[in-house]
């Protein structure tokens, strides 16, 4: 399909450009009939939806036409059905391009009311108005921005449009775009300026200058290609007439050339002329484009424009140090005749060695707290927690929304047995948990740089603080010093807010503060502490 639809408005193209600049020949009744009767016959083949037919039966008999054998008025209505058959083959900016032709060769010219349905008047009705806005002449004001650039006063039809810009800015910029769009064309295109001199330089490609406006803008990109510098933009672009012929000397970058035409072989300074294949005398085999040469090359991660980014992320992180409320307290090491903790905040108390106090071998430990206060006091507050090391693995949904898990372990853990026997406790150093992680900005993971983060995560794991307390014996002369633990688990769920620095479209760090809930056997327990990791994608 766009093969043919290249060779059709190769064809189209030809025999407008013959149009303009032929002299007036007598016209030859007998292709000037066949014309006339490819016409009728195309719109048999509308009617039985064979658009692809009539559109070539159209374009044979606009070859025949050649240079003086068809009438003007007749070429147009080819035109202008050829791009009807178009239009309904689905290549809209093809068809607007024949239109386009059509009303140079015939500004009046209507379109076909065999044909005429809303949606077919209203892309006709915006290619004539296209056609009806006279080119800029400097009247209104060309853009300004970050670039240093001075359009071209005009360019010839059918010849490369040079566009050279310098950078005055302190930033640095590492590559140089311009996006365009010749008269009729439906989308923007772009090309990848060269660094000439102090600046940048490069064509707008022959094969898309046509008669008409030609209107671009420039955008400038960092090494980790974020756009960072711009002059114009697609509601203000900067605009270039271009014509059949011009006044002024033709446009060149400084120290080259000016470009010679699509048909004229090479460009100046013995570069290939930049064209579009399947125009009129462009090559069929034309080399690449630079971008099109860049696009062509595999990229493992996406350092251009649009944003690829690694899927798969591995790293290490940790969550240090982890802070929590212990609450105050007396006798907080007492037991109950249960040989559970008698304090409302189950409290459980160890030796300095990690060995539960009072024992529960034996109930004589617990009976020399006899005196009140002998068992410990707690004035409260915020203590340490602990420590926790993770391995990471994330995958990539976007370039801004991850999924992964983290397994790890925990230091500085509750080392008692009695609370985990009573279901207070985890009793795991092991660490467990299914992360959902959010970046914001414009596909984060695609570029260097900063972006915040939000996270949250379930999953399985010990959470303790302890504060140091001493108990005295009565049987014992002196006091003796314990730990006091506050314990939970074994399940949390956390969220956390901090920011990702990327140091490459692959390697991230990232620091955060978290909250946890842990909920367990001895109720909810929040803690909370900063977080840090770094992580390398593939």
């Amino acid at each position: 399909m766009r093969r043919a639809t290249c060779a059709l408005l190769g064809g189209a193209a030809l025999a407008a450009t013959i149009a303009f600049a032929a002299p007036a020949h007598a016209v030859d009744r007998r292709t000037e009939a066949t014309a006339k009767d490819a016409l009728r016959r195309a719109s048999n083949d509308y009617l039985a939806t064979d658009y692809a037919t009539g559109a070539a039966r159209l374009q044979k008999a606009l070859r025949a036409c050649g240079l003086t054998k068809c009438s003007a008025g007749t070429r147009a209505l080819l035109l202008r059905d050829m791009g009807t058959m178009l239009f309904r083959n689905g290549d809209v900016g093809a068809a607007r391009k024949a239109w386009l032709d059509a009303l140079k060769l015939q500004s009046d010219v209507a379109l076909n009311p065999d044909y005429d349905t809303p949606d077919l008047h209203a892309a006709f009705d915006e290619a004539k108005n296209d056609a009806s806005t006279p080119p800029a002449e400097g009247g209104a004001p060309q853009p300004s921005g970050d670039f240093a650039h001075t359009p071209a006063a005009e360019q010839k039809a059918g010849t490369a449009l040079p566009v050279y810009v310098e950078y005055p800015g302190s930033s640095s910029v590492a590559r140089v775009i311009v996006k365009y769009k010749g008269a009729g064309a439906s989308e923007w295109s772009r090309v990848q300026l060269k660094r000439v001199g102090s600046g940048w330089g490069g064509d707008i490609p022959c094969g898309d200058v046509i008669r008409g406006t030609m209107r671009y803008w420039i955008q400038g990109f960092d090494e980790g290609n974020d756009p960072i510098a711009s002059s114009g933009d697609p509601k203000h672009p900067y605009t270039v007439p271009i014509r059949d012929e011009i006044t002024s000397g033709p446009p060149h970058l400084p120290g080259k050339a000016a470009p010679r035409g699509c048909t004229e072989g090479e460009a100046g300074g013995g570069e290939a002329a930049a064209c579009t294949p399947g125009t009129p005398g462009c090559p069929a085999a034309a080399q690449r484009t630079e971008d099109e040469e860049e696009e062509a090359k595999p990229h493992e991660v996406a350092p251009h424009e649009g944003g690829a980014y690694a899927r798969f992320w591995f790293g290490v992180s940790g969550e240090f140090p982890e802070f929590l409320q212990v609450p105050a307290g007396d006798d907080v090491c007492k037991l109950t005749s249960s040989a559970v903790p008698a304090n409302s905040a189950n409290m459980y108390c160890t030796n300095p060695n990690g060995t539960d106090f009072p024992s529960r071998a034996t109930p004589e430990q617990n009976a020399h707290l006899s005196q009140p206060g002998d068992a410990g006091h707690v004035d409260g507050g915020f203590r340490l927690g602990d420590v926790r090391v993770m391995a990471t693995f994330d995958y990539a949904l976007s370039a801004s929304f991850l999924l992964g898990a983290r397994l790890g372990f925990v230091v500085n853990s509750y080392p008692g047995q009695a609370a985990v026997t009573n279901g207070k406790a985890f009793g795991s150093k092991a660490y467990a948990e299914a992360r959902a992680t959010y970046l914001f900005g414009h596909e984060p993971l695609a570029h260097a740089g900063f972006a915040p983060m939000l996270f949250l995560g379930l999953g399985a794991s010990e959470f303790d603080g302890h504060t140091t307390t001493v108990v005295t014996l009565d049987n014992v002369a002196g006091q003796q010093p314990v730990n006091a633990w506050i314990t939970d688990g074994p399940f949390f769920a956390t969220l956390g807010a901090g920011f990702r620095y990327a140091f490459s479209p692959r390697a991230g760090f990232t620091a955060a503060m978290r909250a946890n809930l842990a909920v367990g056997g001895n109720g909810v327990l929040p803690t909370y502490g900063p977080e840090f990791g770094v992580a390398y994608g593939f």
